[in-house]
Protein backbone atom coordinates (compact mmCIF):
# COMPACT_ATOMS: atom_id res chain seq x y z
CA UNK A 1 0.00 0.00 0.00
CA UNK A 2 1.50 3.34 -0.77
CA UNK A 3 2.33 6.25 1.87
CA UNK A 4 -0.55 8.41 0.78
CA UNK A 5 -2.83 5.91 1.02
CA UNK A 6 -1.58 5.25 4.54
CA UNK A 7 -1.54 8.64 5.14
CA UNK A 8 -5.19 9.38 4.38
CA UNK A 9 -6.34 6.29 6.41
CA UNK A 10 -4.40 7.69 9.71
CA UNK A 11 -7.23 9.96 10.53
CA UNK A 12 -10.00 7.83 10.17
CA UNK A 13 -8.46 5.26 12.66
CA UNK A 14 -7.82 7.75 15.33
CA UNK A 15 -11.52 8.35 15.18
CA UNK A 16 -12.43 5.21 14.93
CA UNK A 17 -10.25 4.13 17.62
CA UNK A 18 -11.61 7.64 20.05
CA UNK A 19 -14.91 6.09 19.68
CA UNK A 20 -14.28 2.75 20.81
CA UNK A 21 -12.70 4.19 23.55
CA UNK A 22 -15.52 6.60 24.25
CA UNK A 23 -18.46 3.73 24.18
CA UNK A 24 -16.39 1.62 26.21
CA UNK A 25 -16.14 4.87 29.05
CA UNK A 26 -20.15 4.86 28.29
CA UNK A 27 -20.57 1.41 29.48
CA UNK A 28 -17.05 1.10 32.07
CA UNK A 29 -20.28 1.38 34.73
CA UNK A 30 -21.65 -1.73 36.50
CA UNK A 31 -25.15 -1.61 36.65
CA UNK A 32 -26.36 -1.66 40.92
CA UNK A 33 -28.25 -4.80 41.31
CA UNK A 34 -30.35 -2.75 43.78
CA UNK A 35 -33.62 -2.29 41.97
CA UNK A 36 -37.09 -2.79 42.71
CA UNK A 37 -37.07 -5.98 39.89
CA UNK A 38 -34.15 -7.94 42.21
CA UNK A 39 -36.22 -7.26 45.31
CA UNK A 40 -39.03 -8.60 43.53
CA UNK A 41 -36.93 -11.50 42.57
CA UNK A 42 -36.29 -12.07 46.37
CA UNK A 43 -39.06 -14.65 47.97
CA UNK A 44 -39.44 -15.86 51.45
CA UNK A 45 -37.79 -19.00 52.12
CA UNK A 46 -34.93 -18.41 50.22
CA UNK A 47 -31.19 -19.46 51.59
CA UNK A 48 -28.93 -16.70 52.15
CA UNK A 49 -26.92 -17.45 49.40
CA UNK A 50 -29.55 -16.77 46.70
CA UNK A 51 -30.24 -13.31 48.18
CA UNK A 52 -26.30 -12.87 47.49
CA UNK A 53 -26.84 -14.45 43.95
CA UNK A 54 -29.37 -11.62 43.81
CA UNK A 55 -28.57 -8.49 45.61
CA UNK A 56 -24.56 -9.11 45.70
CA UNK A 57 -22.98 -8.97 49.71
CA UNK A 58 -24.91 -6.51 51.84
CA UNK A 59 -23.69 -2.91 52.44
CA UNK A 60 -24.06 -4.20 56.21
CA UNK A 61 -25.26 -7.08 58.18
CA UNK A 62 -26.23 -7.71 62.11
CA UNK A 63 -27.01 -11.44 63.54
CA UNK A 64 -28.47 -11.88 66.79
CA UNK A 65 -29.87 -14.94 68.57
CA UNK A 66 -33.76 -15.34 68.57
CA UNK A 67 -34.28 -16.18 72.74
CA UNK A 68 -36.84 -18.20 73.68
CA UNK A 69 -37.17 -19.93 70.24
CA UNK A 70 -33.73 -20.76 69.45
CA UNK A 71 -31.66 -19.93 65.85
CA UNK A 72 -30.55 -16.77 64.53
CA UNK A 73 -31.93 -13.73 62.95
CA UNK A 74 -29.72 -11.74 60.27
CA UNK A 75 -30.91 -8.69 59.28
CA UNK A 76 -29.00 -7.62 55.79
CA UNK A 77 -29.00 -3.75 54.55
CA UNK A 78 -28.22 -3.01 50.94
CA UNK A 79 -27.65 0.65 50.38
CA UNK A 80 -26.63 3.56 47.92
CA UNK A 81 -27.42 7.03 46.68
CA UNK A 82 -30.73 4.85 45.01
CA UNK A 83 -31.98 2.63 46.92
CA UNK A 84 -32.24 1.51 50.51
CA UNK A 85 -33.27 -2.35 51.20
CA UNK A 86 -33.47 -4.76 54.48
CA UNK A 87 -33.72 -8.30 54.00
CA UNK A 88 -34.46 -10.27 57.34
CA UNK A 89 -33.50 -13.73 57.58
CA UNK A 90 -34.46 -16.14 60.46
CA UNK A 91 -32.16 -19.08 60.41
CA UNK A 92 -30.58 -18.43 56.91
CA UNK A 93 -33.99 -17.91 55.19
CA UNK A 94 -35.78 -14.95 54.09
CA UNK A 95 -38.32 -13.64 56.18
CA UNK A 96 -38.90 -10.10 55.25
CA UNK A 97 -37.81 -7.99 52.91
CA UNK A 98 -38.39 -3.93 52.24
CA UNK A 99 -37.19 -1.18 50.12
CA UNK A 100 -37.14 2.09 49.35
CA UNK A 101 -36.01 3.70 45.93
CA UNK A 102 -35.73 7.03 44.63
CA UNK A 103 -33.57 9.26 41.85
CA UNK A 104 -29.42 9.50 42.60
CA UNK A 105 -28.96 12.25 45.65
Amino acid sequence: MPITTRLRRAPLIGLLTLAIFTLAACNSGPLSPLTQANLDKVQNGMSTAQVKAILGDPTSSQTEPIPIVGGTKTTYTYSNNQANIVIVLKNDQVQTKEGTFGPPQ
